[in-house]
Protein backbone atom coordinates (compact mmCIF):
# COMPACT_ATOMS: atom_id res chain seq x y z
CA UNK A 1 0.00 0.00 0.00
CA UNK A 2 1.38 3.84 -0.75
CA UNK A 3 2.00 6.20 1.86
CA UNK A 4 -0.90 8.19 0.87
CA UNK A 5 -3.32 5.43 0.92
CA UNK A 6 -2.17 4.63 4.08
CA UNK A 7 -2.96 8.24 5.49
CA UNK A 8 -6.18 8.16 3.75
CA UNK A 9 -7.22 5.06 5.35
CA UNK A 10 -6.47 6.40 8.68
CA UNK A 11 -8.19 9.84 8.19
CA UNK A 12 -11.26 7.38 6.38
CA UNK A 13 -11.15 5.72 9.56
CA UNK A 14 -11.48 9.26 11.99
CA UNK A 15 -13.10 11.24 9.31
CA UNK A 16 -17.16 10.03 10.64
CA UNK A 17 -16.97 11.34 14.03
CA UNK A 18 -19.10 13.62 15.18
CA UNK A 19 -17.93 17.20 14.53
CA UNK A 20 -15.35 16.34 12.66
CA UNK A 21 -15.96 18.40 9.83
CA UNK A 22 -16.29 21.36 11.98
CA UNK A 23 -13.37 21.11 13.65
CA UNK A 24 -11.81 21.26 10.61
CA UNK A 25 -13.66 23.93 9.50
CA UNK A 26 -12.54 25.18 12.88
CA UNK A 27 -8.87 24.97 12.39
CA UNK A 28 -8.39 26.34 9.01
CA UNK A 29 -8.15 22.57 7.10
CA UNK A 30 -12.07 22.87 5.72
CA UNK A 31 -10.76 22.85 2.50
CA UNK A 32 -7.72 21.08 2.34
CA UNK A 33 -10.45 18.47 3.70
CA UNK A 34 -12.92 18.57 0.91
CA UNK A 35 -10.07 18.22 -1.61
CA UNK A 36 -9.21 14.90 0.30
CA UNK A 37 -12.66 13.75 -0.20
CA UNK A 38 -12.24 14.02 -4.21
CA UNK A 39 -8.99 12.53 -3.69
CA UNK A 40 -10.04 9.58 -2.74
CA UNK A 41 -13.29 9.15 -4.51
CA UNK A 42 -11.16 9.46 -7.76
CA UNK A 43 -8.05 7.47 -6.17
CA UNK A 44 -5.79 10.68 -7.33
CA UNK A 45 -2.17 10.08 -5.26
CA UNK A 46 -0.28 13.36 -6.01
CA UNK A 47 2.15 15.80 -4.47
CA UNK A 48 -0.97 17.95 -3.84
CA UNK A 49 -2.79 15.47 -1.73
CA UNK A 50 0.35 14.64 0.57
CA UNK A 51 0.17 18.99 1.11
CA UNK A 52 -3.57 18.15 2.12
CA UNK A 53 -2.73 15.68 4.54
CA UNK A 54 0.09 17.31 5.61
CA UNK A 55 -2.21 20.62 5.84
CA UNK A 56 -4.55 18.58 7.95
CA UNK A 57 -2.22 17.09 10.09
CA UNK A 58 -0.61 20.57 11.19
CA UNK A 59 -4.33 22.09 11.74
CA UNK A 60 -5.41 19.93 14.28
CA UNK A 61 -1.73 19.10 15.84
CA UNK A 62 -1.53 23.05 16.22
CA UNK A 63 -5.18 22.11 18.53
CA UNK A 64 -3.51 19.12 20.50
CA UNK A 65 -4.67 16.48 18.07
CA UNK A 66 -1.30 14.77 17.11
CA UNK A 67 -0.42 12.01 14.48
CA UNK A 68 -4.49 12.40 12.51
CA UNK A 69 -2.91 10.67 9.44
CA UNK A 70 0.43 9.43 10.27
CA UNK A 71 1.84 6.48 12.34
CA UNK A 72 3.52 3.43 12.64
CA UNK A 73 2.08 0.50 11.31
CA UNK A 74 3.53 -2.97 11.91
CA UNK A 75 2.61 -6.78 10.48
CA UNK A 76 3.47 -9.65 12.45
CA UNK A 77 2.84 -13.26 10.49
CA UNK A 78 0.73 -15.47 12.81
CA UNK A 79 3.47 -17.81 14.42
CA UNK A 80 2.44 -21.81 14.56
CA UNK A 81 0.57 -23.71 12.31
CA UNK A 82 0.15 -23.90 8.37
CA UNK A 83 -3.09 -23.44 7.74
CA UNK A 84 -4.32 -20.12 5.89
CA UNK A 85 -7.43 -18.90 7.36
CA UNK A 86 -9.71 -16.48 5.49
CA UNK A 87 -10.68 -13.33 7.05
CA UNK A 88 -13.28 -11.66 5.72
CA UNK A 89 -13.05 -7.56 6.29
CA UNK A 90 -15.19 -4.62 4.61
CA UNK A 91 -12.76 -2.67 3.04
CA UNK A 92 -12.54 0.66 0.99
CA UNK A 93 -14.52 1.18 -2.22
CA UNK A 94 -12.58 3.64 -3.90
CA UNK A 95 -11.34 2.58 -7.16
CA UNK A 96 -8.10 2.87 -5.63
CA UNK A 97 -8.54 1.48 -2.62
CA UNK A 98 -7.16 2.96 1.33
CA UNK A 99 -5.81 0.38 3.31
CA UNK A 100 -8.24 1.17 5.76
CA UNK A 101 -9.71 -2.18 7.22
CA UNK A 102 -13.04 -3.14 9.89
CA UNK A 103 -14.20 -6.74 10.52
CA UNK A 104 -17.31 -8.02 9.78
CA UNK A 105 -19.22 -9.49 12.42
CA UNK A 106 -20.14 -13.27 12.07
CA UNK A 107 -23.57 -13.99 12.66
CA UNK A 108 -24.01 -16.37 15.16
CA UNK A 109 -26.78 -19.39 14.64
CA UNK A 110 -28.90 -17.97 17.78
CA UNK A 111 -28.91 -14.80 16.59
CA UNK A 112 -30.59 -16.05 13.09
CA UNK A 113 -34.10 -15.10 12.18
CA UNK A 114 -36.40 -14.48 9.76
CA UNK A 115 -37.40 -10.80 11.39
CA UNK A 116 -33.09 -10.48 12.24
CA UNK A 117 -31.43 -8.30 9.15
CA UNK A 118 -27.81 -7.99 8.49
CA UNK A 119 -26.39 -4.72 10.08
CA UNK A 120 -25.57 -2.31 7.03
CA UNK A 121 -21.53 -2.07 6.14
CA UNK A 122 -19.57 0.85 7.57
CA UNK A 123 -19.35 3.63 5.68
CA UNK A 124 -16.37 5.59 4.30
CA UNK A 125 -16.62 9.48 5.33
CA UNK A 126 -14.57 10.36 2.76
CA UNK A 127 -16.31 8.90 -0.28
CA UNK A 128 -19.92 9.13 1.13
CA UNK A 129 -20.12 5.23 0.29
CA UNK A 130 -20.59 1.86 2.27
CA UNK A 131 -17.44 -0.27 2.41
CA UNK A 132 -17.06 -3.40 0.48
CA UNK A 133 -16.66 -7.14 1.62
CA UNK A 134 -12.90 -7.75 1.02
CA UNK A 135 -11.69 -11.51 1.61
CA UNK A 136 -7.82 -12.03 3.27
CA UNK A 137 -5.82 -15.40 3.25
CA UNK A 138 -3.37 -15.71 5.94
Amino acid sequence: MDEIGERLARLCAQAGEEGFREWAERYGAGEALARLGQAARSGLRTPAVTADLDALDDAFARHGIDGLTVGARAFEPLRGGRAHPVVTAWGCPAEESCSRLEPQQREQPEQRSDSSRTPPPPRCWLTEAPLVSRKFQL
